[in-house]
């Protein structure tokens, strides 16, 4: 593990040189009047999202869900840039392409599109949305900007070309994130630049083009800071020894980006965050490397905010506080 720590920043070092819609009320109201009653029946809407997602098979249709629940649910974590479960599986705002949110007073299982096939039964997803968008399925209204904030997406290469995408402090906005399997961290991390008004570029789920670990680092010149995320990924322990006596440790390629990011960008501006497990051992005892526990009491986010701006980065901290 230290080998391949050191042999990375070797490389970074080199690398370095060389780059040098609202509703009034629901449900049944009585109302009396001349000493009779009336059943007034006030009609509920139901909400329906639809989320394309970076993996495919995350993505799809939630049906027929409350006003309060699309709020709680997807609204609110979506807009501080934190995870939220879909469809059984836990999403990361920044992977999600798509949101289409649509409005009725019907059921999903009685609306129907132009083949008479109901939403609810429908198979082909994309014709669905497609009617749905163009205002072909009657008694659906579509109300996505009454909840989300929407934004043109570029596309990974514009990212990458764009050369001044900086912080009112004149710093590139962008922050490498080196991650293991810890994708709750991960989410957490990348989740906490977001209300930073930072934008995250996580290693593992970029392009690589075929290209080697230094010649990568030349599409992200403008990016001035990492964080590295460690975590108990794999077992190891001495040759020789009983299998009772291994260690967990990082995977090999976080170690040795992690190696490379210091040699690359430096101590100063390289952060190592973890989470306290049994047996879990990782290159500690390098001077001037700065490691961080991700705790129950949130210090770490005073951390990290401090760190960045020991740097000179502006940063919203009263936002990921809060």
């Amino acid at each position: 593990m230290h080998l391949c720590f050191g042999f990375g920043v070797c490389l970074g070092i080199l690398a370095d040189r060389r780059d040098c819609h609202k509703q009034k009320a629901e449900g049944n109201v009585l109302v009396p009047k001349a000493r009779t009653l009336r059943l007034i029946i006030v009609q509920t809407s139901k909400y329906h999202i639809y989320i394309e997602y970076s993996e495919p098979d995350k993505s799809g249709f939630r049906f027929n869900v409350s006003k309060a629940e699309l709020i709680g649910k997807f609204q609110e974590p979506f807009a501080n840039g934190e995870p939220f479960w879909f469809m059984g599986h836990l999403l990361n705002p920044n992977k999600v392409v798509k949101i289409v949110i649509f409005w009725s007073y019907k059921t999903a299982d009685q609306l129907h599109l132009p083949n008479n096939e109901s939403l609810m039964a429908a198979k082909d997803k994309k014709y669905l949305i497609d009617n749905v968008l163009k205002g072909k399925v009657i008694g659906v209204y579509i109300c996505t900007e009454e909840f989300v904030i929407l934004t043109p997406k570029k596309s990974a290469q514009a990212l990458h070309d764009q050369s001044a995408v900086l912080t009112p402090s004149g710093l590139p906005r962008r922050i490498f994130v080196v991650s293991g399997t810890d994708e709750i961290m991960k989410q957490t991390i990348t989740g906490a630049l977001r209300k930073l008004g930072l934008a995250s570029i996580v290693i593992s789920e970029e392009p690589g083009g075929g290209k080697k670990i230094i010649d990568r680092f030349a599409d992200y010149k403008y990016v001035g800071f990492a964080l590295v995320l460690l975590s108990p990924d794999v077992y190891v322990y001495p040759k020789g020894e009983e299998a009772t006596k291994r260690e967990r440790v990082p995977k090999q390629d976080v170690t040795l980006m992690f190696g490379f990011l210091l040699g690359k960008l430096g101590k100063d501006k390289v952060l190592a965050f973890y989470r306290e497990s049994p047996n879990f051992a990782f290159p500690m005892e390098f001077e001037g490397v700065k490691f961080t526990a991700i705790d129950e009491r949130d210090s770490w986010k005073h951390t990290l905010i401090r760190e960045f701006k020991n740097c000179g980065y502006t940063v919203d901290a009263e936002r990921l506080l809060r």
